[in-house]
């Protein structure tokens, strides 16, 4: 029943975004991991994910149990405990944030000016874009930040995470 309510949530605010000219502005209400965070507008709430991305989190729940995958997943925020709790020290809670409501209980954050949550997110190495992504708006940011991530070797790219746990999402 609640995941009902959340998608008619969403779909509602979906078109009340694409009908209005006003950014739709979220009160910041908890930021539960990298992963989540949940907004109150007006008197709705809204968990949301960031959009085009997959983080460390969610590739450590799509692995399989007692795999290398999550081990190394474990290892990373062992020796890089600051990962963990970037969107936690990135957000504000009772802020309030332009967010943009998509499909399967994602959004565009705008975290930080211009930038989203999930480019932000790709630029420390703790997120990949989503195998099939193909947004016009935001692929190019979005790779363009996943790039110096790699290259910086960053989060995710410090270790051989990706060849590990995501190559195979990509075949």
């Amino acid at each position: 029943m609640l995941k009902k309510t959340q998608i008619l949530l969403s779909s509602l605010l979906l078109s009340f975004t694409l009908d209005a000219k006003e950014p739709l502005l979220g009160i910041l209400t908890s930021v539960h991991s990298n992963e989540t965070q949940s907004f109150n507008i007006s008197k709705f709430n809204l968990t949301c994910n960031p959009y085009g991305v997959l983080t460390l989190e969610r590739l450590y729940e799509i692995s399989e149990d007692n795999t290398v995958c999550k081990e190394m997943i474990i290892n990373i925020y062992a020796k890089y405990p600051d990962l963990r709790y970037f969107a936690q020290r990135l957000l504000k809670v009772q802020q309030r944030y332009h967010i943009r409501p998509k499909e399967r209980g994602e959004c565009v954050l705008y975290a930080k000016g211009q930038m989203t949550l999930s480019e932000l997110l790709l630029a420390k190495g703790l997120a990949i874009v989503r195998p099939l992504f193909d947004d016009e708006e935001f692929k190019d940011d979005f790779n363009r930040a996943q790039r110096r991530a790699r290259l910086d070797k960053k989060g995710l790219w410090a270790e051989d995470i990706f060849e590990i746990c995501a190559a195979k999402l990509y075949e």
